[in-house]
């Protein structure tokens, strides 16, 4: 395991613009701490981006849980290339962050666990749509601070945890999120989360988390263990 790194190799690791937004989340010292992924956690995201798809040409043919070789034009056998992909999430993101819809159950979690524990949304959502990602929690009963990262989010998570000096927990839907914050701050609980069904039956579970949930009544009550 990659040993720990102190609170100034991290802030010389991280992306100047994230650890700005970093220092403007006022984090309590000694209150638990959960950091929270939006997308398949807070907000749906792949059926949502699928139906956009199809209506502007292009269908979503998820086998694995990546976007490369899974989007391809309507009709085609060929699929879209990578950063043509990345285009048509950003066009996604411009047009459907605001119409994203919640996870069942998640709001209500989230608020009944704001009352022992500091949230913030820890989100990988580009750049050019995190305004229109903080309008849509916040109209969905979310309005917690958020964290706009780029690439792994060990570091922030470290940085965070450092701070708060209290239990922490995070969650996401990814298995890289997840190895990336066992190797930077492997002190905080780390809870595998997707929200969509069919999403699941071809993620396998991650090695690197403590626990995998299905829904937020099964998260919430493992987060009230942890964050004690």
């Amino acid at each position: 395991m990659t040993p720990p790194m102190s609170m100034e190799e991290i802030e010389a690791s991280l992306d100047p613009e994230v650890l700005a937004q970093l220092r403007a989340v006022a984090i309590v010292p000694g209150r638990p701490l959960l950091a929270v992924d939006a997308d398949e956690v807070l907000v749906y995201l792949a059926e949502h981006l699928a139906r956009y798809l199809a209506t502007i040409g292009f269908d979503m043919r998820l086998t694995q849980y990546q976007l490369e070789g899974s989007i391809f034009p309507a009709g085609s056998e060929v699929p879209v290339p990578f950063d043509d992909c990345l285009r048509l999430i950003d066009r996604f993101f411009d047009d459907e962050t605001l119409n994203q819809v919640a996870l069942p159950g998640a709001a209500a979690a989230l608020a009944r666990l704001s009352a022992r524990a500091q949230v913030v949304v820890l989100t990988n959502v580009p750049r050019h749509a995190s305004d229109l990602r903080r309008r849509n929690l916040a109209a969905l009963g979310m309005d917690y601070p958020m964290v706009e990262n780029a690439g792994g989010k060990g570091r922030a998570l470290r940085w965070m945890a450092a701070r708060a000096a209290a239990p922490a927990a995070f969650i996401d839907d990814s298995l890289r999120q997840h190895e990336s914050a066992a190797r930077r701050a492997p002190e905080v609980t780390r809870i595998h989360f997707v929200g969509a069904g069919h999403l699941r039956r071809i993620l396998p579970e991650s090695p690197a988390a403590h626990h995998r949930v299905e829904g937020w009544e099964e998260c919430e009550a493992v987060l009230r263990e942890c964050l004690t």
